[in-house]
């Protein structure tokens, strides 16, 4: 599975642009805000999501490990596949997009084009315990704090549930986000 490219940009479509990487080329699909800001010739890199079927493989791109894994959250919601998901990313940040699904904004799905009412309150639904310990934190800086965590853990290869049970055992004296990685990894290790 392909999960991060570096290289340069050769081409660029109202969908994806075409990655150069030592001689060959990826067509990666891209959330509107990303593809908005990719210049032709630009050095660049995304971590990928590799969707692979029986008929395609398709490249997703996202410029942090955050934006990959709220990605892969919302194709998890029956009835979001890989396009309506981008589509979602394109509207909002991924932490307005969190705090939507926290607080049961279902309205801010509906302004995705073929995600109704009721698409968008399954993704309220499906997706608001996974952002239970996010809930919980009373200050705004919490959310990057969280997507750091998660990023580092599922970088050493935790998976989203071994995370999310080992968030709100760490200790909540830490205020540093490396001393609350080390927690974690700590709890994860036994």
């Amino acid at each position: 599975m392909i999960a991060y490219l570096k290289g340069k940009i050769i081409n660029k479509t109202e969908k994806y642009v075409i990655l150069v990487v030592k001689d060959v080329g990826y067509e990666i699909f891209l959330p509107e805000k990303i593809l908005f800001k990719a210049k032709l010739d630009e050095e660049v890199s995304f971590y990928i999501y590799h969707q692979q079927r029986e008929d395609a493989q398709e490249l997703y791109g996202f410029t942090d490990l955050a934006g990959r894994e709220f990605f892969k959250l919302l194709i998890s919601v029956s009835g979001v596949g890989p396009k309506s998901a981008l589509n979602v990313m394109s509207i909002a940040d991924v932490s307005n997009l969190k705090e939507a699904i926290i607080s049961g904004n279902a309205e801010m799905f509906q302004k995705v084009s073929g995600i109704g009412k009721k698409t968008a309150e399954r993704i309220i639904v499906e997706l608001k315990s996974k952002f239970g310990a996010l809930a919980n934190q009373e200050e705004v800086g919490a959310s990057s704090q969280l997507d750091e965590i998660f990023s580092a853990l599922s970088v050493l290869g935790f998976s989203d549930d071994e995370i999310r049970n080992v968030y709100n055992k760490i200790p909540k004296d830490l205020e540093n986000v490396s001393d609350k990685i080390k927690a974690a990894l700590k709890l994860l290790k036994k």
